[in-house]
């Protein structure tokens, strides 16, 4: 016998399902009003094919709604893969089918490879489908190195020591290089020879470069055309390197612009050797009106120097300030008669500031109304501050004499603001007396504010 609790539900369940509210439409009412995506195959796979070749997948897309079905975009996974796709084939009519062509690029790519295209269309059920692929790259040859070839430095008329090397891949036999096209005006020639390479023959081949080649950088692109047992392909190489003539030299720039330097600073020496062991002579080295050059003999042959050391040293009357010079070294070299070298950087003042201008405040606070000032000269100099006065007698200065006794060319300053000053902004300065020839006055700018 039914319990008491039991009857009642069985009662109350109709009243409640007829008071709840109709079901909305399912989505597949939409969808026979409207466009539906239908594709029978989403993932493929192709097998395999040699790296360089070009593969075609084909997908189906079908159209089983009651509208056009619109393909808005389409999105492929990496620039390897290229959907064919024309805007009169966009639109798919209802029962009608698109075969969707994608081409895939195996150039550059080795192994399992596996990629997919994003379809977005109109279909309201699916706005999105994502098609993928698979497939396997066999390499048919290698290349060391594999895309950038570094010739390092060539004398004109002499063949590089680096060379380019293809050897056939895993199961191939013979490479065989049928043409190698430079690019428009790359003073090379090269020569092909082949080897014995894993059990097959590759092929090396040495770059040289020609009598007309300019000094410096040396930036071209060849083509390597080859065949790897009958089957045509193409490499895209950078090639790169330095001209040289009878002399090297480095560095080819001075650089001293990331720290000031005082007036008798030597800067980056610079080696300038025969390329070839040949002795030679720096006749003359020169660096304008900012700088002192000295040359040193650093490498010999016998008895003969083979290298020298060029070093540029910043001039006592230097003027304070970023500059630029260059520095002509005249050599007896047939080839290379004058090497130019530019050098950048910045001349320091004799004596150095720091902070250069000196803030105050008016606040009752010692990080507000006290200053510690570093004053420093060459490290070759001693400084001595005969005097500091300031033109503003709510500011004065004292040698921290503990301090700067561990230091010939350094003196801390104690800078403090100590009477009182109207409301507003105040400028005044800040005078050392020191020992400095042509520096006996030093004025330091001073700012101090008062809040209201």
């Amino acid at each position: 016998m039914a319990t008491p609790s039991l009857i009642i539900a069985w009662f109350v369940w109709p009243i409640l399902v007829a008071q709840l509210p109709p079901a909305p439409p399912v989505a597949g009412g939409q969808a026979e009003k409207g466009p539906g995506l239908e594709v029978a195959e989403r993932e493929q796979d192709i097998g395999s094919i040699f790296e360089g070749d070009k593969a075609v997948i084909r997908w189906r897309i079908a159209n089983r709604g009651a509208a056009d079905l619109v393909i808005e975009s389409t999105k492929a996974s990496c620039g390897c893969t290229v959907v064919k796709l024309a805007e009169k084939e966009r639109t798919i009519p209802p029962d009608k089918t698109l075969e969707l062509k994608v081409e895939f690029d195996s150039t550059g790519r080795r192994g399992q490879q596996k990629q997919h295209v994003t379809v977005s269309t109109n279909d309201p059920l699916e706005p999105a489908v994502k098609l993928e692929f698979s497939v396997l790259v066999d390499n048919l040859y290698e290349t060391e190195p594999s895309r950038i070839l570094n010739l390092r430095a060539v004398q004109r008329g002499m063949p590089a020591d680096q060379i380019l090397e293809v050897t056939p891949g895993k199961g191939r036999k013979v490479v065989e290089i049928v043409d190698v096209v430079l690019s428009t005006g790359a003073p090379l020639t090269y020569e092909v020879e082949p080897f014995d390479a894993q059990g097959g023959t590759g092929q090396r081949v040495r770059f040289t470069l020609t009598e007309y080649a300019r000094l410096g950088t040396l930036s071209a692109t060849g083509t390597i055309k080859l065949t790897v047992d009958g089957v045509p392909r193409e490499r895209e190489m950078i090639i790169r390197g330095e001209v040289v003539g009878d002399l090297i030299y480095l560095p080819k720039v001075v650089d001293s612009t990331r720290e000031r330097s005082r007036p008798g600073k030597k800067l980056t020496p610079i080696s300038i050797r025969a390329t070839n062991d040949r002795p030679f002579e720096i006749l003359e080295a020169t660096g304008g009106p900012l700088l002192e050059v000295s040359v040193a003999v650093k490498t010999r042959k016998g008895s003969k120097p083979v290298e020298y050391e060029v070093t540029p040293m910043i001039r006592a009357d230097a003027v304070p300030g970023p500059f630029g010079a260059t520095i002509e070294v005249r050599t007896n070299s047939l080839d290379q008669p004058l090497v130019r070298v530019p050098v950048f950087g910045i001349v320091a003042s004799i004596v150095e500031v720091e902070p250069p201008l000196i803030l105050l405040r008016q606040d009752g606070t010692e990080v507000g109304m006290k200053r510690r000032v570093k004053v420093q000269a060459s490290p070759q100099d001693e400084l001595t501050i005969r005097e500091i006065t300031c033109e503003n007698a709510a500011v004065v200065a004292t040698v921290d004499a503990e301090a700067s006794a561990r230091y010939r060319h350094l003196r801390f300053l104690d800078v403090a603001l100590v009477g009182e000053l109207p409301q507003g902004e105040h400028d005044t300065v800040l005078t050392l007396t020191t020992n400095l020839e042509g520096l006996e006055r030093l004025d330091i700018p001073v700012k101090i504010y008062v809040p209201d």
